[in-house]
């Protein structure tokens, strides 16, 4: 019998060939597609997050927090916090805003950055001036190294876990601003401060 005669867009994208080529390993696809998807879910859960804390009623109406990019919301929940007193509940709004702010610098390196293979790793250029040409936003880049993404990775499953309960509308800021919580925060934020800075050094593993 035959081969089946694969279609043109096979023999001609070699998808397989090129994923290899850029380091693209089924383990770091796979972490890539979970930050992914978990940024999109955690854009969906911070606005439903500010409609519960502003007391905001969305039906029939277009919320100020439509089409927004995901950096004025973030704003939007940080404007919010300044009207708490200082404790728990703020410290919990205040200290998952800058995370996000870390998180979503990354996505978005990933997400639009030019993919390179630096060595055995995946890299992501965001903003290249490879033609000396200027830009609007500064140059920034990722290196998806194992042991890196997967402290982005669960990184992001917190500040997912976190929003979906300040969305909750059965659960209070009180009552979901404990001390585990905290500390989770707290050590997701220094993870993503350091994996976003232009400083990281993808081969010093500090956690």
């Amino acid at each position: 019998m035959s081969e089946m005669k694969l279609p043109p867009v096979m023999t001609y994208g070699r998808a397989d060939l090129l994923e290899e080529r850029l380091g693209l390993k089924p383990v770091v696809g796979q972490r890539i597609a979970a930050i992914i998807i978990f940024a999109a879910t955690i854009e969906h859960h911070l606005e439903r997050a500010l409609w519960k804390l502003k007391g905001l009623n969305p039906q029939g109406i277009r919320p100020e927090t439509d089409a927004r990019m995901i950096s004025d919301l973030i704003g939007m929940l940080e404007t919010f916090a300044l009207t708490l007193a200082p404790g728990e509940e703020r410290t919990l709004l205040e200290t998952w805003g800058k995370a996000a702010r870390f998180a979503f610098a990354i996505r978005n390196d990933i997400a639009h950055g030019v993919p390179t293979n630096m060595g055995e790793t995946l890299a992501f250029m965001n903003n290249p001036r490879w033609h000396a040409e200027t830009r609007k936003r500064p140059f920034s880049d990722y290196w998806a190294e194992h042991y890196s993404l997967d402290l982005v990775r669960h990184a992001f499953a917190v500040l997912l876990r976190v929003i979906v309960g300040v969305s909750s509308e059965k659960m209070t800021l009180a009552e979901l601003a404990k001390p585990p919580l905290l500390r989770a925060l707290r050590d997701t934020l220094s993870i993503l401060g350091e994996m976003a800075s232009k400083d990281y050094n993808p081969t010093f593993e500090k956690y």
